[in-house]
């Protein structure tokens, strides 16, 4: 059984145990609060980065115009 750890490096959580309960064990984990001073095998991580450049790259639906002027 895989149980929670205090890292001695970071502060955060990490784990201890056999391993084939960990996607269960950093679900219980609140955000922020993982220790990634070791891998989490078999647990795939939500990148927050990519969400953010996500948002952040998104083009308007229509084009912006200002004051232009036909001459």
């Amino acid at each position: 059984m895989c149980y929670r750890v205090d890292c001695r490096q970071c502060g955060k959580y990490t784990w201890g145990g056999c391993g084939k309960h960990l996607s269960t064990l950093y679900a219980s984990i609140d955000v922020g609060k993982h220790c990634m001073c070791r891998s989490w095998p078999g647990v795939v991580i939500p990148s927050t980065t990519n969400a953010t450049n996500n948002n952040n790259n998104q083009q308007p639906a229509t084009p912006v115009s200002g004051n232009q002027q036909s001459s």
